[in-house]
Parts: structure tokens; sequence; C-alpha cells
């Protein structure tokens, strides 16, 4: 006689009854209930029971099986992931326990994230590349996390990154490009894990107190009032002020763009090693401009508030760019890296980036407040997110070419550093000289002279700038021309070109009221934010 089919339960069910009173995740349940049903099925060997006592036995023996598999994952060892980023601390704490818990829910075990931190973007894409060239089969590291498209495209151009192509439920939610810019590699070897733009966070109480303007666009940051209230990082360094530079330069041109950044760099108070540095010193009063990136400035502005601190996006042109992930070549824990890149870009990672701190679905501790890759969250959250900008509606004429960016970026940062930031002591009694002596179109002018064009700096990246004997001669040729110049300027002589002198006169340099570098100890007594 047949039992009924009511009778002939599967592991599946019978473990589905007790899963609402377990505690346990449902996921790693039905997986190994199926696989109990898949192991009994394949052994086929159990001794044969007729009637309702043969149909518990095999029940029992399938619960068996399936209970010894589902401990095996319960309890099994984290797994590992290996991720290289310039992020802060809140961005690694935050999608390293949401990542946990992801993985958890869905396949019913831990992962334990390692973060290995060198510095900013451009030492960590050093580091990667000078680890490669020992082993170029793998270097023990699974994911490179943070930084804008231009490290990159660097590691796409030299099959360093490994191309993985997320599930279509993920992937359809994102646009492969923005205005003209790539959101992500059509070759899927990189993505963009949310977007940034790059802006002036100011500090409005410095501002009020020393009556300096709010300043609205990039060309006022070479105002002779702003002397010594302007903060900056260095490009050498940091991923953040390599790309702004760079988006100076493209949006003004080589020589404007260059010129403007001498004038800025004139009126800095210094360059900081990294860009998180530059925001918080803003805050502290120390400088009331500050070159950075939105997420920094949006971090700043929920420590001190929205009545003293306000972030400007520019009116002559807003840089857009995404910050990128990439699998690297020879992941050691390639499944674990994988499925990173599946939560980082699909909605529960996304969230992390964009929902306050304290939402349900947001992160826990930390507030990140970046803007997310998928368009339909700036509906979807209008009333929830602080984000209220959207760039997929930006309208702009503006594009930054991330390729070219990347074609010259060490030539950029090289030239930067010799320029402006080596011999900055030396540009500031320059620009000192030139604001005392009345601005003259001569002195900006002889000042604002670049030793190399457009045409040579591209000539140089792609050819003997490779040469290591090439890249410290020019390195010491261009400080030495700088160093040159800016005495030249402190003299009233000028810099036209070399053997060359200007017309200027050369009156005893003085130096405006507005024009006094500030006190740092001054400035954080009187109107610094704290930290």
């Amino acid at each position: 006689m047949r039992s009924s089919p009511h009778r002939q339960l599967s592991i599946r069910g019978a473990i589905s009854e007790q899963h609402a009173g377990s505690g346990l995740p449902a996921a790693p349940l039905r997986s190994a209930a199926q696989a109990g049903d898949q192991a009994y099925n394949a052994v086929g060997l159990l001794p044969s029971r007729g009637g309702i006592y043969g149909a518990r036995f095999k029940l029992g023996s399938r619960i068996f099986l399936a209970l010894a598999l589902l401990s095996g994952r319960l309890f099994a060892e984290p797994a590992v992931l290996i991720i290289i980023s310039p992020h802060n601390e809140a961005i690694r704490y935050e999608f390293g326990r949401g990542f946990d818990a992801w993985h958890r829910q869905r396949f019913g075990q831990g992962v334990t994230v390692e973060w290995r931190d060198v510095g900013g973007t451009a030492d960590a894409l050093r580091f990667v590349r000078s680890e490669f060239a020992a082993k170029p089969g793998g270097i023990g590291i699974d994911i490179f996390f943070g930084g804008g498209s231009e490290p990159f495209l660097l590691l796409a151009d030299t099959k360093l990154a490994l191309a993985y192509q997320p599930p279509a439920e993920v992937l359809s939610g994102i646009p492969q490009s923005l205005n003209g810019i790539e959101v992500y590699d059509p070759g899927h070897a990189w993505y963009g894990a949310a977007l940034s733009s790059f802006g002036i966070l100011q500090n409005k109480r410095v501002q009020q107190r020393m009556k300096l303007p709010l300043v609205t666009r990039w060309e006022q940051l070479a105002e002779p009032e702003l002397f010594g209230w302007i903060g900056i990082g260095d490009p050498r360094n940091s991923g953040t002020m390599n790309n702004m530079f760079e988006a100076l330069l493209q949006a003004y041109g080589w020589e404007r763009g260059w010129g403007l950044l001498t004038e800025i760099a004139g009126n800095a108070r210094g360059f900081d090693r990294v860009s998180a540095t530059t925001a918080k010193a803003v805050t502290l009063g120390e400088t009331a401009y500050g070159f950075t990136v939105d997420f920094y400035a949006f971090t700043q502005i929920a420590a001190a508030g929205r009545a003293h601190m306000t972030y400007v996006l520019p009116q002559d042109f807003t840089a857009i760019s995404p910050d990128g992930i990439a699998i690297l070549k020879g992941a050691p824990n390639l499944l674990s890296a994988r499925r990173f890149l599946d939560f980082v870009l699909g909605e529960d990672g996304q969230k992390l980036w964009f929902l306050p701190r304290g939402h349900p679905e947001g992160p826990q501790k930390y507030s990140i407040e970046r803007m997310a890759v998928r368009p339909d969250f700036y509906r979807r959250y209008r009333q929830v997110s602080n984000i209220e900008f959207s760039p997929f509606e930006l309208k702009q004429s503006f594009r930054y070419n991330a390729r070219l960016a990347g074609d010259r970026r060490e030539v950029v940062a090289a030239l930067a550093g010799a320029l402006l930031v080596d011999t900055q002591p030396e540009l500031r009694a320059a620009w000192r000289a030139v604001i005392g002596r009345g601005l003259s179109a001569a002195d900006r002018e002889a000042l604002r002279r670049v030793p190399v064009t457009e045409t040579e700096a591209l000539q140089l990246a792609a050819g003997s700038w490779k040469d290591a004997v090439v890249r410290n001669q020019k390195k010491i040729a261009w400080q030495s021309w700088a160093q040159r110049k800016y005495r030249r300027m402190v003299e009233g002589r000028g810099s036209r070109a070399e053997g060359r002198l200007s017309e200027t006169p050369n009156p005893k340099p003085q130096t405006p009221k507005k024009s006094q570098a500030p006190s740092p100890n001054c400035a954080r007594g009187v109107a610094g934010l704290g930290a």
C-alpha cells in the first residue's frame, strides 16, 4: 500500500516547518535542506522499510544528512577578503560590517575584511604597481577600492584589474556613462562604486570674523585678500587633489590653468599630504577655504553644523568623477571579491553611501554621505537622504576627460610638486611681492609662466618619463627653474623667459593688510569650530 502524498515529506518541507522558531537564517537552511535531499538520493543504499515507518525512517535520514551539512555552514570559519584602499575609517568600518552581515544572510557564513592602508590613492597605486613588478602573478590582495577613475584606467590598461560582470539584477540599475563620463568600464575591469563632486569647503564663521567673501568661482581663490586662508593638498600623494588640479587644467586650458593654480598656491597656507587633513583644517578655522571632495565636506559639515560651514560647487564648472573599485589580478579570495562587488554595486551597498547614519538600511556608526551610482535613489530617497543634488540631472558643457588625466597623471603631479609644493616658500614670497607692487599684468604673466607646453607634457608622459633618470632630471630642472623665477619676482626683475627680464620697476615690496598670512593658533582661537 502506497503512503499518502502528504506523508512523502522532503527534508526542505520538514525544515521549513521548524524554521520560524529556530532563529537561524533562512537562506542557509534552505540550501542545506536541498543539499540533504540530494545527498540522500545520491546514496540510495539505506535499508528498505515499507509503510509509514519506512517514510519516517527516510525522512529522519534526510534530516540527519541536512543538519550535518548545515552545522558545517553555520559554524564554518569566516571567509577572508583583502582590500587595499585610501578610504577613511568610516567607509572601511561600514562596508566591512555591512558586507559581513549581507554575506551571512545570503550564504550563511561571515567574512573577515582585512584592510591595507598605505596612504592616499597615489600611494596605493604606486604600491600595487611596484608589488606586481616583483610578483606579476598576484600580490595577495583581492580588491583596489577607492580613488578616481584614472588609477582604474591604468590598472585595466596594464591588465592588473580582473574583469568581472555582476548579475543583471545588480548592473541593470547603473548607467554605463553619465554626461559622457564612464561610470564603469565597458569591458567590466572596473566600476564606479560611488560618484564624487569636487568643490570648495568654506568656514562661514571665519569669513564673517575676518571679513572674507563667500567664494562661488574657482578664480576667486586667486584674489589677494585670501592670502594665507586657502587649504590645499599635494597631488603627488592625494588622488582627490590630483583630480582637482587636472580638472582645472582641462576646464581653463593648460597655460591659463597652471597660472590660476600658481596664484592659488601662492595664497595657500601650505600643502597637506592627504586631502582629509585639508577639510579638517577648514573646520578648525585654520583656513577659510579648502579644496575638497564632497564626502569630506559633508562629514565636516555634519560635525560642525550648516550654520558654520558650507560646501560650494563653483559656478564656472563642476567636475564629477566615479570613485572606483576593481578586483586585482591573482586575487587569492576571488569568490569573496566578486561577492563584494555585487554588494557594493547592489542596493544594500549603495544605501550605505547614500542614506543618513542611523537609518535602518544605512550606515550605523559613521555618516558617509556619498552620491550613489544608481539614479533611482535620488528620487526614491529625496526626503530621506541629506544629498539633495543629483549628478544625473546636472547640465553643463564641461566634460572631465579621465583618459587624458590618466595619460599625464604622473607628469602633472611632478610639475605641481616642483612648481608649487616643494617651492611654496619661494612662491609665497614672490606672490606677496607681486601683490605689494600692485598686481601688474606683467608681473602676473611672469608668475604664471610654466616651463613645458601641454604637448610637451603628453610626449614626455608617453615616452622618456618611464626612465627614472629622466624623471629625476626633469623634476630637478623644473624645481630649479621655478626657484629662479620666484627669486626674480621678489627682486622685481620678473621671469618672462630664461635670460629675459620684464620692465617692471623695483620698488620696495609692500604687503597690503589683508595679505598677512594668518596665525593658525590665532585663527583657531578666534573662529575655530573644533574637531
